[in-house]
């Protein structure tokens, strides 16, 4: 029978080691790139100015390690500041970046909560670093956005209105829990133990009133586009109940702008917002402010496109870009619906020809479409103009014509259009119209077809490879810091490669 070595450390067992802390960052890994990078090619300077301790109060931890510990962690997926915390007392490699500096978990949620605007800084810098190693190509880009919770409750949120009514229930639910209490009490039921158990759900109860009352105080309701009164938030008031692919979150938008070549994110932006869209002019004048820091100028003679999804369709979004040097690719809602099952197209606004004497449409068919009153949608007034439903039962171009999932003879309503009061009724000349014309062309679905693969790698590597499926702060500006945190790690990660293999050749 064969016999083996036995280890003389005991599993779980601690051993003293001699080490050489610079030899544990072994080049060529992420880790070796930020601690040659961090403090040197790019400057970290701006952090200085927060500090006032140079002849009196204690020394602080240098910035240059407390950055390079948190994009290491970010890295590896770990966004806690106490496990941040842990890691550096624990792990070698964090040990060698921090050079074995004791460091509490407080002064990491610190740099990380109140250096947002330091962090903007650090982004443009990244970005900059990115340039130098020939990462971005200028020419294409995409946006998109990851929603994520925030650090609030869903259930601290509502209207004016329904917070006030949340507020008198949590009233009546306390002064039921001392009623039963007294009732108890003189019947003898109460001990010790349920006596502090009720003395605790009293401080819980009290404590949610205060809250309540204090943010009702102060508030005045959100008003959304539509002019209806939008959600507040007693937590944090700048976050907002979004729609999520896992349901409704409290919580943030986090936009980027990712370019083709690499998917180097060229700005990112966080907003307690449910509509990705109306951001999307603030996020192209980044774009070519960022540009021009890096000197990467937009080509006005060749636009460069940015592909964006249906989230963002809007008239004005388009002009935006236009008037941005930006050439927009960007479907409506109703692009994928625009083909049916044999792939012919369907029906959209240009077919119908608008009869100004009348003022009425006409369908392909010769048909009338009567104007039939006006509506309010996202804000703005819109006349709606309908077919007759027997028109339609009668027509041969049914079946491109409408998405109706009734049969022809089934149907009690004609082909309506919904046309925004204020624009051409035949919407001929307009952004959104010109759109789809484009995007019918098999030109322009094979440039939009990139957009997949330019920015949803980003969320991937952000939200699944980096971990990051909440934002852990409270507030626009610190939310804001993370996220683009997170945005310079990934950066970070797509220069190892070509520094390590230009710094072979130098």
């Amino acid at each position: 029978m064969a016999r083996y070595r036995q280890s003389n450390v005991a599993p779980g067992e601690s051993i003293l080691l001699s080490v050489n802390l610079s030899e544990q960052l072994l080049p060529g890994t992420f880790e070796h790139m930020i601690n040659e990078i961090i403090g040197t090619i790019i400057n970290i300077s701006i952090f200085d100015q927060k500090y006032k301790n140079d002849k009196t109060g204690a020394s602080a931890v240098p910035p240059v390690v407390l950055l390079k510990l948190i994009i290491y962690s970010y890295f590896n997926g770990i966004n806690s500041s106490r496990r941040i915390c842990k890691l550096s007392q624990e792990n070698i490699i964090a040990k060698a970046l921090t050079t074995d500096m004791s460091i509490h978990w407080t002064t990491i949620a610190n740099f990380i909560s109140t250096n947002f605007e330091e962090i903007k800084d650090i982004f443009a810098k990244v970005l900059m670093f990115c340039n130098e190693l020939g990462l971005i190509g200028g020419e294409d880009f995409a946006s998109d956005g990851l929603r994520l919770p925030s650090n609030a409750s869903i259930e601290n949120s509502g209207t004016k209105e329904q917070l006030e009514k949340r507020l008198e229930i949590c009233r009546k639910m306390a002064e039921k829990h001392l009623e039963r209490h007294l009732r108890k009490d003189k019947e003898g039921e109460i001990d010790e133990q349920k006596q502090e158990k009720f003395e605790k759900r009293q401080e819980v109860l009290r404590q949610r009133i205060e809250k309540i009352n204090s943010f009702l105080s102060g508030m005045e309701d959100k008003i959304g586009k539509g002019g209806q009164a939008l959600q507040s938030n007693v937590t944090d008031n700048e976050s907002a109940v979004i729609k999520s692919p896992k349901g409704f979150i409290q919580g943030y938008v986090g936009l980027a702008v990712s370019d083709k070549k690499n998917q180097i994110i060229v700005t990112a932006e966080a907003h307690g917002s449910s509509n990705e869209g109306e951001h999307l002019p603030g996020l192209l004048d980044s774009v070519v402010e960022n540009m021009e820091a890096i000197g990467r100028p937009l080509d006005k003679e060749n636009p460069p496109r940015i592909l964006c999804d249906a989230n963002f369709s809007s008239e004005d979004n388009l002009k935006a870009c236009e008037e941005r040097g930006f050439e927009a690719i960007i479907p409506d809602c109703q692009e994928k619906r625009r083909l049916d099952e044999s792939g012919v197209r369907k029906f959209d606004i240009n077919d119908f020809k608008y009869d100004q004497t009348e003022k009425q449409f006409e369908c392909p068919q010769g048909k009338p479409l009567e104007h039939k009153g006006s509506a309010n949608f996202r804000g703005k007034e819109h006349d709606i103009y309908q077919a007759s439903a027997k028109d339609c039962k009668a027509c041969p171009d049914f079946s491109r014509c409408t998405w109706s999932k009734k049969k022809q003879d089934e149907i009690n309503q004609g082909r309506k259009l919904i046309i925004q009061k204020g624009k051409e009724p035949s919407s001929e000349g307009s952004l959104c119209s010109k759109m789809r014309q484009k995007l019918s062309t098999e030109e322009y679905q094979e440039k939009y077809a990139y957009r997949i693969q330019i920015v949803e790698p980003v969320f991937a590597n952000i939200g699944y490879c980096k971990g990051l499926d909440r934002f852990t702060l409270r507030g626009k500006k610190k939310v804001n810091g993370q996220w683009q945190l997170y945005c310079i790690v990934h950066n970070l990660g797509k220069c190892v490669k070509v520094y390590n293999e230009r710094k072979r050749c130098a």
